[in-house]
């Protein structure tokens, strides 16, 4: 954290307010100010919701490239196949425990509070995935990709973490070569982290618009069940 010149009666330098501190700041807002807009505007409020249906496509585009970076630069690092296995092992460990408690916190928020009850949603629809994976042969040959590249382009997460995966295997056995090519993946890291840091600056504009849309959507109600679910944690 960065360190202003002003210093305190002690002598000592002031610690200076992080920039993320205002983006969290700015989000909180935004949010205000979106439940104000979708109440005092409903019919304004309704049309900025692609605002933040933009934002929220923004940040999905990011999530394959950050989780292929991460991952081949993961695993081409390590030097022994050994210790790739037992940290793969513990990620899975690690992977299922919390989204276990992740499941268990959905069902109890959804049984106990019912977040969204009495909401007016008439009009509301759901675009459900045109096909979906009924039977354990089927999700496994789903994460299989059509093509290496198309893993990127279908949204299927699973098939992202599966290429990136052969590939980080790939490099590490092809030592110094593969060395290199991890280098030069792990500085597209850096780009892609900083294109996601430059959308994140966006979150208070898609938090505006998103909230703003659905309180003018379903008026006051909405604010209460945001209450309710956010005191609830």
């Amino acid at each position: 954290m960065a360190l202003s010149l002003r210093t305190t009666r002690d002598g000592r330098p002031r610690k200076k307010i992080d920039r993320n501190h205002w983006l969290y700041i700015s989000v909180i807002v935004a949010v205000v100010a979106g439940v104000i807009v979708g109440l005092v505007a409903p019919q304004f409020a309704t049309g900025l919701e692609p605002i933040g249906k933009g934002f929220v496509s923004l940040i999905k585009m990011m999530i394959a490239p950050v989780i292929f970076c991460t991952i081949v630069v993961g695993i081409g690092s390590i030097a022994k196949a050994s210790t790739v296995g037992k940290i793969g092992g513990l990620a899975m460990v690690y992977f299922l425990v919390m989204s276990s408690f992740a499941l268990i916190i959905g069902l109890v928020v959804g049984n106990i509070i019912h977040p969204g009850e009495g909401l007016s949603i008439a009009g509301a629809h759901y675009d459900a995935p045109a096909a979906e994976a009924t039977s354990t042969q089927e999700f496994i040959l789903g994460i299989i990709p059509t093509t290496f590249f198309s893993a990127f382009t279908g949204g299927s997460i699973l098939q992202v973490l599966f290429v990136a995966l052969l590939v980080g295997f790939a490099l590490q056995g092809m030592g110094e070569r593969g060395a290199r090519m991890v280098e030069g993946i792990r500085n597209f890291q850096v780009l892609v982290f900083r294109i996601l840091g430059m959308i994140l600056w966006l979150a208070p504009i898609g938090a505006f618009g998103a909230i703003a849309a659905v309180v003018g959507k379903t008026g006051f109600q909405a604010v209460i069940s945001l209450g309710i679910l956010m005191g609830a944690f």
